[in-house]
């Protein structure tokens, strides 16, 4: 279940998500360009940056 604040990225276009509002139905996938965007973990940007 996605926490406040989560960022989720989507690997085919590169949109990013971040959670605001979590809701507490049953966990799910954030859906982008027909794929299950993908969970960026702290400090995983700053490293794909350099």
């Amino acid at each position: 279940m996605a926490k406040k604040g989560s960022k989720y990225k989507c690997e085919e276009c590169g949109v990013v998500v971040v959670v605001d509002n979590p809701c507490a139905c049953a966990p799910c996938d954030l859906i982008c360009c027909g794929v299950p965007m993908k969970e960026v973990k702290p400090g995983a940007e700053k490293k794909s940056k350099k």
